[in-house]
């Protein structure tokens, strides 16, 4: 029986003794220790999965940039890009592409002359599909006499998946102009 309680208390002090810090440690030792500790874990893969859930951007070219509208050509509307993101669900799947743009509207009739006022409403986006889309959002706005207003607000469109825009389709007074839209 004293052997058995000898031995346990060897065993004991050796496991005492082994888990005591040893001489010349400090807190901060044992703080850089617990800090690489933590670097090595598996946890450290959470930031390199959010960055591969960032959406997908596309750059947005409109030419020309610039069309001119209108009986008289009196209106001249610059196509301003935004941004055109892909939207997708949490699988990672497509649902489709945002496109995001603001007009700059310069008005060319004379000082004295009417107002000239657009809707976004009445621009039709063409597809590769060779359908035609009206915007999801995005509001009338107008310029005075001889000055130039952008759009308050941004005009979206909401492209549907496995389908880019082709061209834009502007419309006012009884007149029309194409422009050429490319993502990349």
């Amino acid at each position: 029986m004293k052997k058995i309680t000898l031995i346990a208390l060897a065993a004991a002090s050796l496991l005492i003794y082994s888990c005591k810090p040893k001489a010349g440690s400090t807190e901060s030792d044992k703080k850089d220790s617990l800090a690489a500790a933590e670097q090595t874990s598996p946890t450290t893969a959470a930031p390199a999965e959010q960055a591969t859930n960032t959406p997908k951007t596309y750059t947005v070219t409109f030419t020309p940039d610039t069309a001119t509208l209108g009986k008289k050509k009196e209106a001249a509307v610059k196509i301003i890009p935004v941004s055109a993101t892909d939207l997708s669900d949490p699988d990672g799947k497509s649902q489709g592409i945002e496109l995001v743009f603001k007009l700059s509207l310069t008005n060319k009739e004379k000082i004295g002359g009417n107002s000239i006022g657009i809707s976004p409403s009445d621009f039709r986006l063409v597809l590769d599909n060779n359908t035609s889309i009206s915007q999801t959002d995005g509001g009338y706005f107008s310029a005075q006499p001889e000055s130039t207003k952008e759009s308050e607000s941004n005009i979206t469109y909401r492209i549907p998946a496995s389908a880019k825009p082709k061209a834009l389709n502007l419309f006012y007074d009884e007149t029309r102009a194409s422009v050429q839209v490319e993502l990349k």
